[in-house]
């Protein structure tokens, strides 16, 4: 597959609000260091973004496309469909340590759909 020119990277409102999540927690967790390790994972999404854009098969093969469990089956559906209804058909996941996003993709669009922490088990994708 030849690297497109550039393709176009779209952030899913679930990223958002993963994003979002993610601070309350570093916040909770602890307040001095917060906003420093935000600005990491804003500053790695920023370069997961560039590098996807040319390059949208980066990832690896989504695990949770994989799941055996009812629970991982239901995700797995809905990020099938949520793929599908922005034309993307390729679910890929990138490691931003000690992050995993998840998105999907074409030869030339990439939607970024979740966040979860490498300890969580499932992305939230309500």
């Amino acid at each position: 597959m030849p690297l497109p020119a550039n393709a176009r990277v779209l952030v899913a409102h679930s990223l958002v609000r993963d994003v979002q999540a993610v601070h309350e927690f570093l916040v909770a967790q602890d307040s001095t260091s917060a906003e420093h390790r935000q600005a990491l994972l804003l500053q790695q999404l920023n370069e997961a973004r560039e590098q996807l854009g040319w390059n949208p098969a980066l990832g690896r093969p989504a695990r949770c496309m994989e799941a055996r469990s009812a629970k991982g089956a239901q995700l797995a559906a809905r990020v099938a469909a949520l793929a599908a209804t922005h034309k993307v058909p390729h679910v890929r996941e990138l490691v931003l340590k000690p992050y995993v996003l998840l998105y999907a993709h074409s030869d030339k669009e990439v939607v970024l759909l979740a966040l979860k922490h490498e300890r969580q088990q499932m992305f939230k994708l309500e």
